[in-house]
């Protein structure tokens, strides 16, 4: 067997289904596809479980896999078949080189193949119609420029296991505090002279521990802000102070930095009080989430003046 052919088509099937599958193969074969097919590679398939024994096609490359699911397709595979395994998995995710025809009466579990994947039947097509319909979509491939792919990168990306996901060894929430603070001075520093083009004066003050927010209109404060880090609140915190000059101990919220393991993403835990233009007290949010928030919340103000 050349293991470094490349093909057009590969077909999966259930013995049962060997001489509706052949027909299509040979159709597809007289319009110049090149289709991967058990009977044309080994005769000593015959009489074996196919579908484990298409693994041995795994180095090889192909545009499209072809599985032709039926009842005895789904129930032949010993339980634990990595081949079949993976290639219901990559069909349940609507990978688009996964081209499933299902034959017969067969009812595939939704959660398996979902309504919005597309898929054939092969009761409404002959073997000469099904062929036609494959021929179709290797020629918009070809002309898109789609490049075969090794069914072996297919497999192991559809059995790539799910591993647990954890807080990163090198996260460290006070470097993520920084990281933070750095982020919301410089988005400050960049757009609060924008406001002057909306009859606004801005001036954002950037200190080691604090960033003072100032926003005048016609001489008179319009609106403050005072961003600082660490604190009598916890070292670990920035804390927020809406239209407090003077910068007292009390804030209108403030917000904790962690890792949020689901996202796989540092964020900031933010408990407000009155900093944020909604009622909920806890949420958490991706430091540009919050400063896209905090400079709406400040344009609210403004307009509302």
């Amino acid at each position: 067997m050349d293991t470094t052919r490349t093909y057009d088509l590969a077909v999966s099937f259930a013995g049962e289904q060997r001489e509706y599958v052949e027909q299509v193969v040979r159709a597809c074969q007289a319009r110049g596809l090149s289709v991967f097919y058990d009977r044309d590679v080994n005769n000593e398939w015959w009489g074996r479980n196919y579908i484990r024994e298409q693994r041995k096609v795994y180095s090889s490359q192909t545009r499209f896999f072809v599985p032709f699911l039926s009842t005895e397709y789904l129930a032949k595979p010993v339980p634990g078949d990595e081949f079949s395994a993976a290639m219901m998995t990559a069909v349940k995710q609507g990978d688009g080189y996964i081209l499933p025809v299902l034959v017969g009466d067969v009812q595939v579990p939704p959660d398996l193949l979902h309504p919005h994947i597309h898929h054939l039947r092969a009761n409404d097509h002959t073997p000469e119609q099904l062929a036609e319909q494959l021929a179709k979509r290797v020629g918009k491939a070809e002309a898109a420029g789609q490049v075969p792919r090794d069914v072996s990168d297919v497999v192991g990306e559809a059995m790539q296991l799910r591993m647990p996901k954890v807080v990163p060894q090198d996260f460290s929430k006070y470097q993520e505090l920084q990281a933070s603070f750095d982020y919301l001075a410089d988005q400050y520093q960049a757009s609060v002279p924008k406001l002057r083009d909306f009859g606004f004066i801005g001036t954002v003050s950037r200190m080691p521990e604090r960033i003072s927010i100032r926003v005048e209109q016609a001489g008179q404060t319009a609106y403050s802000l005072d961003i600082g880090k660490g604190g009598g609140h916890g070292d670990d915190k920035l804390t927020f102070a809406v239209n407090q000059r003077g910068y007292s101990n009390a804030i209108n919220g403030y917000a904790t930095p962690f890792f949020d393991k689901e996202a796989q993403l540092p964020k900031l835990r933010v408990l407000n009080f009155s900093i944020l233009p909604h009622s909920v007290q806890e949420t958490d949010f991706a430091k540009e989430e919050l400063f896209e928030i905090l400079w709406g919340a400040m344009v609210d103000r403004l307009q509302n003046r």
